[in-house]
C-alpha cells in the first residue's frame, strides 16, 4: 500500500512539474492581441518587399522547423524556405499582400498563433498581373523580447468543382 501511494504521489508530482507553459491562460489580453495582429501585418509587409532579408528577422532559423507554403509542399528550416522564396521572387517585379479583417490571435504563455485570410497581387516580370486569395496560420514562440515564427502554413483554396451535368 505504501509503495502504491508513493508511486501515485511521484507520478502526480512529475505530471505537475511537466505541465507545459503554453497551457497557461493569457493574462495580458487585448494588449498582446493587438501586438500580434500588428506583427502579422509587419510580416506580410516584409514578404511584399521581395527582399528575403526583410521577413528573415521574424523567423526562427532552427533547421528543424517546418513551413508550408503554396508551392512546393513544405520547407524544412528557414534556410530552405528563404532560398526557395528568393528564387521565386526573381521572377516577380512586384508582390503586394493585403490581410483581410478576419485576423485572430491567441496566446498561451510563450506560444502564440494567428490566423487570417489574405489577398495578393503578383506581377511577374512579363507584366501580367495575377491575383490570389489564401489563408495563413502562423505559430510563434516568445524568445526574449521577440516573437519568432516557428511554424507557418500558407495555402490557397482549390478552384470550385465543376457542376455535374
Amino acid at each position: 500500500m505504501k509503495i502504491r501511494t508513493l508511486i501515485l504521489l511521484l507520478a502526480l508530482t512529475l505530471a505537475a512539474g511537466l505541465a507545459p507553459v503554453y497551457a497557461q491562460p493569457d493574462t495580458q489580453g487585448a494588449q498582446v492581441t493587438e501586438e500580434l495582429k500588428a506583427l502579422m501585418q509587419k510580416i506580410i509587409d516584409a514578404w511584399s518587399t521581395l527582399d528575403i532579408s526583410k521577413p528573415a528577422p521574424y523567423y526562427d532559423a532552427e533547421a528543424k522547423h517546418v513551413f508550408y507554403d503554396i508551392s512546393p509542399l513544405k520547407y524544412t528550416g528557414w534556410k530552405e524556405y528563404a532560398d526557395a522564396s528568393q528564387k521565386m521572387f526573381a521572377g516577380l517585379s512586384s508582390l503586394k499582400f493585403t490581410l483581410a479583417k478576419d485576423i485572430q490571435t491567441h496566446r498561451r504563455g510563450n506560444v502564440a498563433w494567428g490566423t487570417a485570410t489574405w489577398q495578393a497581387e503578383m506581377v511577374p516580370k512579363d507584366g501580367k498581373t495575377e491575383n490570389l486569395e489564401g489563408r495563413w496560420t502562423v505559430i510563434w514562440e516568445k524568445r526574449g523580447d521577440n516573437w519568432l515564427v516557428v511554424h507557418e502554413h500558407v495555402s490557397v483554396p482549390l478552384p470550385p468543382m465543376p457542376e455535374k451535368k
